[in-house]
């Protein structure tokens, strides 16, 4: 098995990101599970640019001291560039989708519901995520989601943190990518709503909102179509979602915390989710203690 700065086991894949590969490993001096990213510079334009998006991704995501969002332990270069990260007990939100199909209207919303506040920490400090999918979102066996991959995050005018993508990239995932973003516009906050509104929709439907086998078809589509009914949604959370998926960025909601407000009522009577969330999560210490912060409003 190959050692990461003669500390950091790695054992099994766990995937690949919009920059490199994740890996289970475990942190030999103190013993315990960790998730180690490996940076490869041969998919880039050059290895300057490797370096740079590699520091700024390590810096963004640390900063956001978030519960959504995954710890940073260390980073470094080892031959390959490699951060180390929290271990995340859970799997992602689209094997999720794939496994189950559509989920239950409270089961949607209690992810979409995390995944806005996450974004809203990150449009507090000036950040966006662009590429919020269901691969990106891990739901953990506490019922924690955790958003990752900031891979491709810009700023909001923030000199430290410059956006980084080769010439002529795309950045994030072109089925859930706005209409702005793909005529060459730049993120903002409603381009994260937007994809907010693609993942809601894909979990109360089973399928992307211009869902087709044609990668190209399915981009014309999300500019120039509505998406289809969302048969057996209740009216209101699917006005929501249309709303989250307006193709004009202005006539989507303000604001994560709105949207996260919105969606809370949705969150009642969760139905056990076998396999993907622990039964007997009263008797954890954590989420005990979430409980009574909880209880703060």
């Amino acid at each position: 098995m190959r050692t990461v700065a003669d500390r950091y086991r790695i054992t099994s894949p766990i995937g690949r990101g919009g920059m490199g590969e994740v890996w289970e490993g475990t942190d030999l001096r103190l013993n315990r599970p960790v998730a180690i990213k490996l940076i490869s510079s041969a998919d880039l334009v050059s290895e300057k640019d490797a370096r740079r998006r590699f520091h700024r991704e390590v810096r963004i995501t640390a900063r956001l001291r978030h519960p959504g969002v995954p710890v940073v332990y260390d980073f470094g270069d080892d031959g390959d560039l490699f951060m180390v990260m929290e271990a995340l007990r859970g799997d992602s939100v689209g094997k999720l989708k794939d496994e189950e199909g559509s989920l239950p209207v409270a089961w949607a919303a209690f992810v979409c519901a995390q995944v806005c506040a996450v974004l809203a920490a990150a449009h507090e400090v000036g950040l966006l995520h662009r590429d919020v999918k269901p691969e990106n979102l891990v739901l953990c066996r506490d019922g924690a989601v955790k958003v990752i991959d900031f891979g491709v995050a810009a700023s909001l005018g923030a000199s430290e943190f410059s956006r980084i993508t080769q010439t002529g990239q795309i950045p994030g995932s072109a089925c859930y990518m706005a209409p702005e973003l793909i005529d060459g516009e730049d993120a903002s906050q409603a381009s994260d709503l937007y994809t907010v509104g693609c993942v809601l929709y894909e979990l109360l439907t089973g399928a992307r909102p211009f869902q087709s086998r044609d990668l190209l078809r399915e981009i014309a589509r999300s500019r120039e179509e509505d998406p289809p009914l969302m048969a057996g949604v209740p009216g209101e959370l699917e006005e929501l979602t249309r709303r989250l998926l307006a193709k004009d960025p202005a006539q989507r909601p303000d604001d994560a915390t709105g949207v996260y407000r919105s969606l809370l009522p949705w969150i009642r009577d969760l139905p056990p989710l076998p396999g993907w969330v622990d039964q007997n999560l009263s008797a954890d210490p954590a989420h005990m203690y979430s409980t009574v912060i909880s209880s703060l409003g």
